[in-house]
């Protein structure tokens, strides 16, 4: 009895920890917590009324993504991902996901693009959108192509590293998506018609032409 006991406390612990992740890794994505804003374990254990160890072992894991960090006093800071750092994820994602879209091209079956596609084919002809929209299907985009790997541990790292560079403040970039569209477009044009080659290299181009663009924002500010 003391056995079942203490398992259905770790249960109980483990549903909350991961409650706690969920709801904080929300609101930093959607920037309610902001890069610099800083809080404390017990503060956030009254706001979403949470006992501090679950509370602990879902921070650690926004840690371990490098959402956030510990201070020396305690305290957790929200991440502010820096320009270098950005560069970075860029190069990593550029590997992970032409790796992707090959895999992707491989298991593809007739119809299972058609729905980004045709999402994809309406941004181009309408290119012109505020950038929240756009990033919402562009999420969808990298998502989609990074779970039709197969890899799920692929598309997780994938889901990291975009989640990260979201913490750079320096990413909302442009009015107009046309050029990103048709990259888009090439990438899942090869996935459907199961050429991986040509997959990997569309996203590889995808990826240099985000750097492209955001080196040329950045240094026109």
């Amino acid at each position: 009895m003391q056995n079942d006991a203490a398992l259905a406390t770790t249960r109980d612990q483990t549903k909350i920890s991961e409650q706690a992740y969920q709801y904080m890794r929300s609101l930093i994505l959607a920037r309610e917590l902001g890069p610099g804003d800083v809080f404390t374990e017990r503060k956030l254990a009254e706001q979403i009324n949470a006992s501090r160890t679950p509370l602990r072992a879902a921070i650690n894991r926004l840690v371990g993504e490098g959402l956030v960090a510990r201070l020396s006093n305690g305290s957790i800071v929200i991440r502010q991902v820096a320009v270098e750092e950005l560069m970075e994820i860029l190069v990593i994602r550029r590997l992970l996901e032409g790796e992707a879209a090959a895999q992707a091209a491989h298991r593809s079956t007739p119809g299972s693009v058609d729905k980004i596609l045709e999402k994809s084919r309406a941004i181009l002809e309408d290119p012109d959108l505020e950038f929240d929209p756009f990033w919402e299907y562009d999420d969808e985009f990298h998502l989609f192509v990074a779970d039709a790997s197969g890899k799920p541990l692929l598309a997780q790292y994938i889901r990291n590293l975009r989640d990260k560079a979201r913490m750079c403040h320096v990413v909302r970039m442009e009015k107009n998506f046309e050029q990103q569209a048709r990259e888009h477009i090439a990438v899942l044009e090869a996935v459907a018609e199961k050429k991986p080659d040509e997959a990997r290299q569309a996203m590889a181009t995808h990826i240099d032409r985000v750097r492209e663009r955001f080196m040329r924002w950045l240094f026109t500010e």
